[in-house]
């Protein structure tokens, strides 16, 4: 029996040029969409806005193309927002919205031809919400939401941009704020216990998590502005890596791999000057990976040790 490919996208804005080099490698080793090779796609802020095109069928070269214009469009300050929102947010979210509907398309969550997870917080509460298609194990109160609107909220990055109104359930935020930065669990959860019996197993799954990069020699904050903006990265990006080692403590019959570049430098959400740069990143990150390893379940430097191992590691 073949393995069923479960894949997780983290959230970090215009750094999803990384993540999205990575797909155009495996359309181009397999000769088939990214969509052909996946059974179940999550994810988070701008890994939201790739899930949802993979989902649609958009070959991942097109995304890019996307993303190369995306970011000129929705990164645009909105001086007077700025001012009459006290601060609150730099962008709107409409364009974002208007872009996606164009580019990507509407449709209900049920139409979609995969399992795909999108992660939001709302704002009234504080409740996340895992935006998926129906059936008869879950709730089914996310299935008839048009994705773009599930997209738009789970993008909504506090602070960069506002919050978006899901209709049926209030103005919502990035889903990254909290834990599901890198939404590679909170799919796994759903995939093993909010699906019909036998529809995942573990054993039968491999679970593949796409970074945005990462970069480690952070600065040290020394005004409120400064600590303002490092809580914020630290809330949407900070639980990624732990996230791909709680997949392996609870699922430890699965194979996972974590793929996550390291950044030259620091790169922020809206770095649209950085694109070409990206780029290159993305694409001398993907030259190294061999998907025909990844898609098999075997050894690999991407492939993350099991609970197990890691135990053993950190006792030595």
């Amino acid at each position: 029996m073949s393995s069923k490919v479960l894949l997780s996208i983290d959230g970090g804005g215009i750094r999803g040029i990384i993540p999205l080099c990575a797909l155009i490698e495996l359309e181009r080793q397999t000769g088939k969409s990214a969509r052909e090779s996946i059974s179940f796609v999550a994810g988070t802020s701008t890994g939201a806005i790739i899930a949802a095109g993979l989902a649609r069928g958009i070959p991942a070269e097109q995304m890019l193309d996307l993303y190369q214009t995306l970011g000129p469009k929705i990164f645009r300050k909105d001086v007077l927002g700025w001012i009459f929102s006290l601060g609150s947010f730099k962008y709107r979210s409409r364009p974002l919205y208007d872009l996606l509907a164009e580019r990507v398309g509407h449709c209900a969550l049920n139409q979609l031809e995969i399992d795909l997870l999108i992660t939001a917080k709302r704002v009234s509460d504080g409740r996340p919400f895992y935006f998926v298609r129906d059936n008869e194990v879950n709730d089914q109160v996310t299935g008839q939401l048009d994705l773009v609107d599930c997209v738009t909220a789970s993008a909504a990055a506090p602070t960069y941009f506002e919050p978006w109104e899901v209709p049926g359930v209030g103005p919502c935020v990035d889903g990254g704020v909290g834990i599901a930065g890198n939404p590679v669990y909170q799919m796994c959860v759903e995939a093993f216990y909010y699906t019909p019996p036998g529809a995942y197993t573990p054993a039968e799954c491999i679970v593949v998590s796409l970074g945005t990069g990462v970069y480690d020699a952070r600065f040290s904050p020394n005004n409120l502005v400064a600590w303002a903006n490092w809580v914020v990265g630290e809330l949407l990006m900070s639980p990624a890596e732990q996230q791909t080692e709680l997949v392996l403590r609870h699922f430890e019959t699965a194979g996972a791999y974590r793929i996550n570049p390291s950044l030259p430098r620091d790169i922020g959400l809206d770095g649209i000057n950085d694109i070409a740069e990206l780029i290159q990143i993305g694409r001398q990150a993907a030259a190294q990976i061999n998907w025909a390893d990844i898609l098999a379940g075997r050894p690999n430097p991407t492939r993350v040790l099991s609970a197990s191992a890691l135990r053993r590691r950190r006792w030595r």
